[in-house]
């Protein structure tokens, strides 16, 4: 990742603990590969942003964090976020998911941050509850609060107190690698299932778990002008 653009962003005048959360988002006009013997990429690219833009809608009317923020490069997604109110960690290279939220969570410890919770763009289900009962869980540091992905290899939202207790290992398996990674360092950790948060859409079976559950979400009104149901069980 290259250096982050942070000249906006100031550390608050208070010694109390700071619970920040952070959305990383790459770069969506190559999103969802995974989806492409469904949806051609520009179908893709409009499912990822409406994802995100519900993503941070449920962020923004989040009680509990003290700071919301999204670190990415794409121009689209943070003109999202800043019309939502979240505000933005600018990247001008990107070297992987991994290095993106250990450089932000660094550069939101010098911003006064004790803890820092990661959540998906892509999980469109996601609700401001849902982020507040995550940190609700936070316990004295050094700690952290994994929330599997469905299939309980992944890691869909991570919650470390200091920020960088320990690095990120997002990709295959990163839950057991993120539990290995805090135990060599000393690290508790508490696992935290929690449905909406574990359904992120990479494949099309996660398409047709999304659209088997009412939403009032952006996410599901443009699937529905789609058509898309059809597609997937046609």
């Amino acid at each position: 990742m290259g250096e982050t653009n942070i000249v906006t962003l100031s550390r608050p005048a208070t010694d109390r603990p700071m619970k920040f959360v952070v959305v990383p988002v790459k770069d969506l006009s190559h999103a969802k590969n995974r989806l492409s013997s469904l949806l051609p990429q520009d179908v893709r690219t409009d499912i990822a942003y409406a994802m995100l833009e519900d993503v941070l809608t449920a962020l923004g009317a989040a009680r509990l964090p003290d700071r919301k923020l999204v670190v990415t490069m794409d121009k689209r997604a943070a003109e999202i976020a800043r019309g939502l109110g979240i505000e933005v960690l600018e990247e001008t290279e990107q070297k992987g998911e991994s290095v993106s939220v250990d450089e932000a969570s660094l550069r939101c410890k010098e911003m006064g941050a004790s803890s820092v919770l990661v959540i998906p763009g892509d999980a469109p289900l996601i609700t401001a509850s849902d982020i507040d009962a995550v940190l609700e869980r936070e316990l004295p540091p050094p700690s952290a609060v994994l929330v599997p992905a469905r299939d309980l290899m992944g890691t869909n939202a991570i919650l470390r107190n200091p920020p960088d207790a320990f690095p990120s290992r997002f990709g295959d398996d990163s839950f057991r690698k993120h539990k290995n990674e805090a135990a060599e360092r000393g690290v508790r950790v508490e696992s935290f299932e929690n449905p909406r948060i574990a359904l992120d859409i990479d494949h099309p079976e996660d398409l047709r778990e999304f659209l088997s559950v009412e939403s009032d979400t952006v996410t599901r009104r443009l699937l529905s002008r789609m058509d898309l149901a059809d597609k997937l069980t046609g």
